[in-house]
């Protein structure tokens, strides 16, 4: 999956009810993609490339591991300890991503 098709499909799944008034900015550290973040205010999305300065939670990974978290397929406490994820900051907002990204089932 490219990077396009990656953010159309985070852009496809974002629930803004979900994110309610969830202020956060996530970072993704893919080993297969570029490097972007997301801002999520005020019940909507931005996707960023590249770094932000001061990230609230930073997951690095691979593009299929974000995807099959995402979509429930994966257990996020599996890929921690399996060493598939790697999660700095506020582990609690890296543990919403699911929901934040649950709209559609694809």
């Amino acid at each position: 999956m490219d990077d396009d098709q990656l953010i159309a499909k985070l852009q496809h799944r974002f629930d803004p009810a979900a994110a309610g008034d969830l202020n956060a900015t996530y970072q993704f550290l893919l080993h297969d993609a570029d490097d972007h973040h997301l801002v999520i205010e005020g019940g909507s999305l931005s996707i960023h490339a590249g770094h932000h300065t001061a990230p609230d939670v930073t997951i690095e990974s691979d593009t299929a591991t974000l995807i099959a978290l995402i979509k429930k397929e994966l257990n996020a406490m599996q890929a921690l300890l399996g060493g598939r994820v790697k999660v700095k900051g506020d582990i609690g907002l890296a543990a919403r991503l699911p929901k934040l990204f649950g709209k559609r089932n694809d």
